[in-house]
């Protein structure tokens, strides 16, 4: 049967490059050819077609499983409790709008003993497959399931060298170029009046869109204790004002990093 099923396929193979107008489906014999005799098929176009859909069907029904696969050992425990459900958002919105938090975030999450969330583990080992460092953080959040995936999906693993990266660097925020006088100027003891003097400075362009990124950078590293007042003054900045573009981006950086904080509160 296997030897006529095979003979049969090759010419219904040849019928079907020649064509049914130039040569009709092949004259089949035994049960094959009695499954198709059952079946209306008055055109030879239709004589082919179920002639292809039953040597199909037996060509598949002569296939052998493989043998069963042996069981996937599942990955070592992790005590640690999964991180909340609004933080996963979070990092999602981090990775998406403000990139420049997500060292914070993960950082956040070893401090306050979280573990990364299995339902972001793949995307956060695939986004920094170029970058050792971050990679080995993703690693260190995950616990031992990262190792368990990464063996299941090599493509996952880190182009970098793994071997050259610094533990202390893993739970240590990469520096940002700040200049020494916006630290000083946010990092004086009357917050509300310091912030509200960079507020002012934004709001008439002394400080525009020549000192974005740096801004950026103060925001996000500035102590987490003069966000809130930072959102404040950067919120009363005059619709009309030449500055309110970038007051609104920075607030909104400011009011972002301030949840994330709160959402990584510690676990308990």
């Amino acid at each position: 049967m296997s030897a006529t099923v095979d003979d049969t396929w090759r010419d219904l193979v040849t019928g079907a490059l020649l064509g049914t107008d130039r040569r009709d489906p092949p004259a089949v014999e035994g049960p094959l050819g009695d499954l198709v005799a059952d079946t209306a098929t008055d055109s030879p176009s239709e004589r082919m077609l179920a002639l292809v859909a039953a040597c199909t069907s037996v060509r598949r029904a002569g296939l052998r499983p493989l043998p069963p696969a042996a069981p996937t050992a599942p990955p070592c425990d992790d005590q640690r409790p999964v991180c909340p459900a609004v933080a996963i958002e979070r990092w999602r919105h981090v990775t998406t709008s403000w990139p420049v938090l997500e060292d914070e975030w993960t950082v956040t999450l070893l401090e306050r003993g979280w573990k990364m969330s299995p339902t972001m583990l793949p995307a956060a080992l695939r986004r920094h497959r170029r970058d050792a460092v971050r990679h080995a953080r993703v690693v260190v959040a995950a616990g031992p399931l990262a190792e368990w995936l990464i063996d299941l999906r090599p493509e996952l693993a880190t182009t970098r060298p793994r071997a050259t990266v610094d533990p202390a660097a893993l739970v240590t925020l990469p520096e940002l170029p700040v200049p020494p006088e916006l630290v000083e100027r946010i990092g004086r003891a009357d917050v509300d009046q310091a912030t509200a003097d960079l507020a002012g400075d934004v709001e008439s362009g002394r400080l525009g869109t020549a000192h974005r990124a740096v801004l950026i950078n103060l925001v996000a590293r500035v102590d987490p204790g003069a966000l809130p007042a930072m959102v404040r003054s950067l919120d009363a900045v005059e619709p009309m004002a030449p500055g309110h573009p970038l007051a609104s981006v920075l607030s909104d950086l400011a009011r972002v990093r301030g949840r994330m904080l709160d959402e990584l509160a510690p676990a308990e």
